[in-house]
């Protein structure tokens, strides 16, 4: 057994000391610091969660398809005008900041009837006037911008005596675009 004198540096009642192996007093103090670690350990967290929107530029129709039938005329007359302005609507949303505009053609390059269309009730732009269909695309709303609207499309058949009878089938086609 060893003796200690009133001089010796080392206590041995002291903790550290109580380990004779430096393996030992390495384990004990990693222990010692790993409890203050958790003794210091807060009951909060917290992390970065960022929120980040893309450029939307979204466009639907809603009501699907229809017919516009042009039956009536009065004698000495044309035929009357067939007019559709509750089946459908055109509904968009728009994140960019670039302004915007709704242009608006047909896929049928030869119609024998004429085919137009007219935004009414629009919310989120301004509504263009009353659009002939052709192929080539024609402003129907402007003046969009980071928004979300809707209108309401308003369209009209008109045929004469002289063009007779038939069909035209129209793939009607609305693109929302930068000014």
């Amino acid at each position: 057994m060893e003796s200690t004198t009133p001089n010796d540096h080392r206590d041995y009642t002291s903790f550290f000391w109580r380990f004779k192996s430096i393996r030992q007093r390495v384990l004990s103090l990693v222990g010692l610091l790993s409890f203050c670690g958790m003794v210091w350990a807060g009951n909060t967290a917290n992390h970065t969660v960022t929120v980040t929107v893309s450029t939307i530029n979204e466009l639907s129709i809603t009501g699907g398809n229809f017919t516009l039938t042009i039956s009536a005329a009065t004698a000495g007359s044309n035929p009357t005008d067939a007019t559709d302005n509750t089946t459908t609507d055109l509904n968009w949303s728009t994140t960019d900041v670039a302004s915007k505009k709704i242009t608006v053609a047909t896929s049928l390059a030869s119609p024998t009837f004429t085919l137009k269309v007219v935004a009414q009730t629009v919310s989120g732009g301004t509504a263009a006037a009353e659009v002939t269909l052709s192929t080539t695309a024609a402003d129907f709303v402007t003046g969009i911008s980071t928004t979300t609207g809707t209108c309401d499309l308003r369209y009209t058949a008109q045929a004469t005596a002289a063009q007779g009878t038939g069909s035209d089938a129209h793939v009607v086609t609305y693109t929302l675009t930068a000014v």
